[in-house]
């Protein structure tokens, strides 16, 4: 289960403007440049003369200093997402649950669909998008946008039938559709603010966005509204986010109708906006499939599972906002962009590895402990999921490689490789297995990002098991730690979870500081002139 997330413009401009004036003036590099990437270590790489002409605060700083200022901020929205769905689940039953899943799975399909990835386009360009293109491509997302909200909303009493579900739940689907218009009127003020690497900015909006969403989830389900909880707030976020977004970004909100330029922009946002269309139908197996074919208890324990494996990952989501942006401002620079994504890996990496091995040793007393007893059914189906943390830590930034290149197309076949996948897979398991079915078929699915790592090294030549599997042997040790005091003493009570994951965590923290010394204490300078 996945919640997206998924802004004034005047010292962001200006530094923008410069940065890209900046590389302008570098040469652009030669065939040896490109060649000599294997060749040189990472120091050698930050050392090549081509960065003599740097800007003042370079891309990568600007990036690195983005992703932490918003990595602090978002703090309280991935503690809000964790304590909310903790609550959640404490509340609901599987059955609600599984509805909070699918109206969820709503949301995705319609932003997969919302403006063809006119937006992403206009991030990824280097000259500074007009006040008209903008206008232009919020047109069109209008268009999009109103369409599929009529349609949802004439479609809500077939789809509430269709899930055995009571009749005044089709205003689940109702409010769904207006939240999904409201939310629209964000895209453009936080393309800007991705485009300006203004992350800062970008982590006002999703804390607030996340606190009244669990807040409003949480309340209503405390009260005892059930199911119609989850669509008060959706909609509740949308207002806030919409709101918050256009005061911090303002811009002039019109209609225009370029087709020349739409055109232009679609060779790029159609197969970029694919991949997340492909995603959602790859993920929709579970609302649709198992939701038709099993029922929404079903679909509450498979979201469940998904949910508790995929926390690790969710410190991601504040790196993932940085890779296209920063990724494409360095990619005529090619030796430098491959230092950069081997940086880009093992950060991931290393932030994901001790969350998902700590995870996975404890989650028999997490489960019982933190989230009730009903869930202990589907732990079978958390350890095939987790094992897509091996995997997603080094593919997010791939995939966002091949994005900045310009390869949208590449990038669009795997996504559509996952989603034919998980189907011809998963169908025929979930028809004979039932929800483990649709475990396995992830669990398969996962292997062909081996392929996607091959093709991104083949755009830019960069070392991946070197910078990605140190992290995971040092926190199989600590695992290794952590597994050794449950069976001392049973984790009986919270606080021996949360003193068990302590001390492996910083068992983990104190040998990847005392191996990579120079490289976390760069990262926590400029953690310091983040904040």
């Amino acid at each position: 289960m996945r919640e997206t997330s998924l802004v004034p413009l005047g010292r962001e401009h200006r530094v923008a403007e410069s940065m890209r004036s900046a590389l302008a003036m570098v040469e652009k590099p030669t065939e040896s440049d490109a060649s000599s990437v294997q060749g040189f270590s990472l120091d050698e790489r930050l050392n090549e003369p081509a960065f003599a002409v740097a800007p003042p605060q370079s891309v990568i700083t600007r990036a690195l200093n983005g992703a932490l200022a918003l990595g602090v901020r978002q703090i309280l929205v991935q503690g809000a997402r964790v304590f909310g769905g903790i609550l959640l689940a404490r509340l609901l039953t599987p059955g609600e649950f599984g509805i909070f899943a699918i109206v969820l799975y709503l949301q995705i399909f319609f932003t997969a669909f919302g403006d063809a990835g006119l937006a992403a386009s206009l991030i990824r360009q280097i000259e500074e998008p007009s006040e008209a293109e903008y206008q232009a491509v919020f047109s069109v997302q209008q268009v999009f946008v109103l369409s599929m909200s009529l349609c949802l909303w004439l479609a809500s009493p077939y789809i509430t039938s269709s899930y055995h579900l009571p009749h005044s739940d089709t205003w689940l689907f109702k409010l769904s559709a207006i939240s999904f218009i409201v939310v629209s009127f964000m895209v453009i003020p936080v393309s800007r603010l991705e485009r300006k690497l203004a992350f800062d900015k970008i982590a006002v909006i999703e804390p607030a966005q996340a606190i009244v969403f669990y807040g409003v989830a949480v309340a209503l389900a405390w009260r005892g509204v059930g199911a119609m909880s989850f669509a008060w707030a959706l909609l509740a976020r949308a207002v806030v986010g919409t709101a918050i977004a256009n005061w911090v970004c303002p811009w002039s909100i019109g209609w225009r109708w370029d087709w020349h330029l739409i055109r232009t922009n679609m060779s790029f946002g159609i197969p970029y906006q694919g991949i997340q269309v492909a995603s959602f139908l790859k993920d929709s197996i579970s609302p649709v499939l198992i939701g038709l074919l099993l029922g929404t208890a079903d679909v509450g324990y498979v979201s469940w599972a998904g949910m508790l494996a995929a926390y690790p990952v969710l410190a991601l989501l504040v790196l993932q906002r940085v890779y296209m942006p920063a990724f494409a401002r360095l990619q005529h620079l090619p030796a430098r962009l491959a230092a950069f994504t081997e940086n880009v890996i093992w950060a991931t990496n290393a932030i994901t590895a001790p969350l998902a091995v700590t995870t996975l040793v404890l989650v028999y007393p997490i489960t019982r402990l933190i989230y009730g007893d009903k869930w202990i059914v589907a732990i079978p189906y958390f350890f095939l999921f987790w094992v897509a943390n091996l995997f997603v830590a080094s593919a997010t930034p791939c995939m966002a490689l091949l994005n900045a290149l310009g390869r949208s197309q590449t990038a669009l076949l795997f996504a559509l490789v996952w989603m034919a996948g998980t189907w011809i897979v998963g169908g025929p398991l979930i028809w004979f297995y039932g929800p483990m079915g649709y475990a396995i078929a992830n669990l398969v699915v996962q292997l062909s990002n081996l392929w996607l790592y091959r093709e991104a090294q083949r755009s830019i030549p960069f070392h991946l098991i070197r910078f990605a599997l140190p992290s995971w042997l040092i926190a199989a040790a600590a695992g290794a730690l952590e597994y050794g005091l449950c069976q001392m003493h049973s984790a009986m009570h919270i606080i021996d979870v949360v003193s068990y994951a302590a001390i492996g965590i910083l068992a983990y923290s104190a040998c990847l500081f005392l191996l990579y010394r120079t490289k976390v204490q760069t990262i926590c300078t400029s953690f310091r002139g983040a904040v």
